[in-house]
């Protein structure tokens, strides 16, 4: 990837790409702090501290995939509805990832972007951070061209192994022009949003074990994903409302 990619219909600045960071994550937070642009975007051939969800460390083999991270400025919405954009960022590339690649994907709530095979296979995270009263930090990775052996855990897999195409340059346009097109769509408040995130997630039916902050597990159905972006879970004998957590599909 060149730095002078052009990113189709992205409406920020044009990507940094650097050839190796710790994390973008951390990279686009500090270009926040100084006052950086909404769409102002990392990626990097190589990651030497990647980051997932809850601390956990992300393998970021060089020029194995695509790490990047998309600065949001979302102070003009409710700071509740916030929590959609991992949701957004992770339909946007869900949808980016299946046209370019020929990969069916589906997203698993909240943050995971998964093969759509009823299987466990992980193809990509999301990895949100606010930061501030107005920055919110959107962290996508996604295993490209990752062979079984630079991947951490047998259920991870890569867009390679799934016989799709590994053009990560497509996939870094398509993936903003997506985000993009999901953002102003939130923004307006366009309810036919929401519907598309449902009929994407893959979590919906599924019987769960999710694990709360505050270490609770709660087992159940997930009925839905609500207008709030939090999970709705029938656990048999009431409905419960997750607003976060780690989620494990029991029955894929």
């Amino acid at each position: 990837m060149t730095a002078a990619l052009e990113a189709r219909a992205w409406p920020g600045p044009i990507p940094v790409v650097v050839d190796t960071t710790e994390s973008t994550n951390s990279d686009v937070a500090r270009m926040a702090l100084a006052g950086a642009p909404e769409g102002s975007c990392v990626v990097a051939e190589h990651q030497s501290a990647g980051r997932g969800r809850l601390d956990r460390q992300w393998v970021s083999p060089q020029f194995a995939g695509l790490w990047m991270s998309v600065l949001v400025r979302p102070a003009d919405m409710p700071r509740s509805s916030w929590n959609w954009l991992p949701l957004l960022a992770g339909l946007a590339a869900a949808r980016a990832i299946s046209t370019v690649s020929g990969v069916a994907v589906e997203v698993k709530w909240p943050n995971d972007l998964v093969v759509v095979d009823h299987s466990s296979r992980k193809l990509g995270g999301i990895l949100s951070e606010v930061h501030g009263d107005d920055a919110v930090v959107v962290g996508i990775g996604l295993n490209v061209s990752t062979t079984k052996a630079e991947l951490p855990i047998a259920s991870a897999t890569s867009l390679s192994l799934e016989g799709g195409s590994p053009n990560r340059e497509a996939l870094l346009a398509a993936v903003l022009a997506d985000f993009a097109d999901c953002l102003a769509r939130w923004r307006a408040q366009d309810p036919e949003l929401i519907v598309e995130y449902r009929e994407r997630c893959a979590s919906i039916g599924r019987v769960v074990e999710a694990t709360l902050p505050d270490s609770v597990i709660v087992h159940g159905l997930v009925l839905d994903v609500d207008d709030d972006g939090h999970l709705v879970v029938d656990d048999g004998t009431t409905t419960v409302i997750i607003t976060a957590g780690d989620v494990i599909h029991a029955t894929i």
